[in-house]
């Protein structure tokens, strides 16, 4: 099936955000895909299947008290989005990323605002 446009705002916030992560992160959080995080970032999983809400970072905090790799509500405890924020060693996507999607951080943040 065909993803979302992240950038569409007719379609639901959820859809969207996860269709960001699906396109620029998914093809690497999955088994031998070459990122090391024991999660996955695909569209077609439900939420509660992905392993990232409640789940601790294994490759650091970055000093933020309380964080985990999506926290519902907290956007500020979230490691997904805070890696999203960096253009430094640490950064998501890792590739193709030296400029922050301020647009996609905003839209992951707001996602991660409304989940309970």
């Amino acid at each position: 099936p065909k993803l979302p446009d992240y950038r569409d705002e007719k379609v639901s916030i959820e859809d969207r955000a996860r269709s960001y992560l699906h396109s620029n992160c998914s093809h690497c959080h999955i088994k031998w895909g070459g990122g090391n995080a024991e999660f996955k970032l695909h569209l077609g999983l439900d939420l509660k299947d992905l392993g990232i809400v409640n789940t601790a970072p294994v490759h650091g905090n970055f000093k933020i008290d309380g964080a985990k790799l999506l926290v519902p509500g907290q956007p500020e405890k979230s490691i997904i989005l805070e890696r999203m924020k960096m253009t430094t060693l640490g950064r998501m996507p890792h590739i193709g990323s030296r400029v922050v999607d301020d647009q996609a951080v905003q839209l992951v943040h707001d996602w991660i605002k409304g989940l309970k």
